[in-house]
């Protein structure tokens, strides 16, 4: 008999399929026995993810499964799992693939660097809160994987054929289990529609980090997890069971966005953002910590134990994205960390709109340009315009940091102002020692005259927000922050799929 599944075989796996899910398989081929994959009451997700399966939009999903040996011509040689139902494909370059774009949780924007796998055991739950993770930790032996490109596209070859088989996205801990109905031998399987190939929009569907967002009166970050199709139930107080909390920054005499309106949380005040930032143990907590630009510094709020704290954060998993003014937890951050770039504080702004140059002289910067002119927010790769750009760092130190974006600004010696930067931590350490990351930003969600902010913020969470499709340069900031929830890595190398 020849060494590949004939349509004997595939019809053998179907009959299988009207009894059993392949979906998470755990057994071996070489076994006579039947073998039980992920039984009741295996452990769930954190986030209430069902175990082993999560939400699938065709409707199905994993329970109890008992299944016999697979047919031997579905593969050669020792193998387990769903590995064994990956077909043996006559010539050349016949495979079985599945491919497909993903996209951020409202469908719309293809994101870049999601990895997407076949699973070959019981999806583990995430560690709840940051923690030091390593690039393919939470992924352990899959069947396939892949990372999607520049367009949000991938493709998995030599992926199982059969029924119900079993499909992740991940990046980070954003993560959502789908379930494929169908997946025919030696050809391909295009999954098309962007409502299926997202991110999760809530816990019911799948995995969310868990993200603190301390909100301030001259920006509004809280506003571009919402615009990215996160359903606003997940926006709570601390004291909420949301995935993202909302804390209420300092003002300098702006008021800022203080409570949530009426048909949220019961228009329940935000807790202040001082009690967060004091310790790195209310830091942890977190996944990541986003902070919105105040309209000013305020070290009164931000003393050094707190600025220690934050980075320390950083050095133990923790992901900082900070906006703007909030450059005071790194130009006058604890240690070598103001030496991450050169900072000039509170220069006059440079005109807007300016012309951003995007750096691709490594390879998340080349693909940072190209997925921009994917997404509708350059025309021209390399280039994107910016509204209402900020100077606050002139220079990145290589050694320590990385260099995404810049403009040129012709008023001031020398011209180039920072708008991206970031760098992982520790600072300095060995790429097996970094464990978290940080990243700064000069660009606003909110690029509008900031005069405008306090009446928004009185209306309350989430009736402040537009809701609207993202501007270019919120797409550049959605871009840095599903960056920043991926797994640290030594930037000057593409990302690679785990394996």
């Amino acid at each position: 008999m020849k060494n590949r599944m004939n349509a004997t075989s595939f019809r053998r796996i179907a009959a299988l399929g009207s009894i059993v899910s392949v979906a998470s398989l755990v057994l071996s081929c070489s076994s006579p026995s039947n073998s039980t994959v992920n039984p009741p009451g295996a452990a769930a997700g954190t986030n209430g993810t069902p175990p082993g399966g999560g939400t699938s939009p065709t409707g199905g999903g994993t329970s109890g499964i008992t299944i016999g040996e697979l047919p031997k011509e579905m593969n050669a040689g020792p193998c387990m799992g769903l590995a064994c139902a990956v077909p043996k494909c006559d010539g050349s370059p016949a495979k079985t693939t599945i491919s497909g774009k993903i996209y951020d949780p409202a469908g719309k924007i293809p994101l870049y660097n999601v990895v997407v796998y076949v699973p070959n055991a019981p999806v583990m739950p995430f560690t709840e809160g940051a923690s030091c993770d390593r690039c393919g930790a939470s992924i352990v032996n899959p069947v396939t994987s892949a990372i999607t490109d520049e367009t949000g596209a991938f493709t998995l070859t030599n992926a199982p054929a059969g029924e119900n088989v079993p499909l992740v996205i991940q990046v980070g801990k954003w993560r959502r289990q789908l379930t494929i109905p169908s997946v025919a031998p030696c050809v391909d399987t295009a999954l098309m529609d962007p409502q299926m190939m997202r991110l999760p929009r809530n816990k019911a569907e799948g995995d969310i980090p868990k993200i603190a967002i301390s909100v301030g009166a001259a920006d509004q970050m809280e506003c571009l997890p919402l615009r990215m199709g996160i359903d606003a139930a997940e926006f709570t107080t601390s004291a909420g069971d949301g995935r993202i909390h909302l804390y209420e920054g300092d003002s300098s005499g702006t008021p800022p966005l203080a409570a949530f309106d009426a048909t949220h949380n019961a228009g329940a005040m935000l807790t202040s953002s001082d009690p967060l930032w004091a310790s790195t143990d209310n830091l942890m907590k977190y996944d990541i910590v986003v902070l919105s630009c105040e309209g000013g510094n305020n070290p009164q709020q931000k003393p050094m134990a707190a600025r220690q704290a934050m980075y320390d954060y950083t050095t133990l998993g923790g992901r900082l994205f900070a906006s703007h003014l909030h450059n005071i937890w790194f130009a006058q951050g604890p240690g070598m960390v103001p030496t991450v770039g050169t900072w000039r504080d509170l220069q006059p702004d440079p005109p807007s709109p300016s012309v951003a140059t995007i750096n691709q002289t490594f390879p998340k910067g080349e693909a940072l340009a190209k997925w921009l002119v994917n997404v509708g927010a350059s025309t021209m790769q390399g280039q994107m315009n910016v509204e209402f750009p900020r100077d606050n760092i002139q220079a990145v130190n290589p050694d320590l940091a990385r260099e995404w974006i810049t403009i040129d600004d012709a008023s001031k010696n020398p011209t180039k102002a920072v708008e991206f930067m970031s760098f992982n931590s520790p600072l300095g350490a060995a790429d097996d020692k970094i464990c978290g990351r940080a990243v700064y930003t000069d660009l606003h969600v909110a690029s509008q005259d900031i005069n405008s902010l306090p009446t928004l913020n009185a209306k309350g969470f989430p009736a402040s927000c537009d809701l609207r499709d993202l501007s270019a340069q919120e797409k550049a900031i959605a871009f840095m922050l599903f960056d920043l929830s991926a797994c640290v890595q030594n930037e000057s190398f593409p990302p690679k799929p785990p394996k």
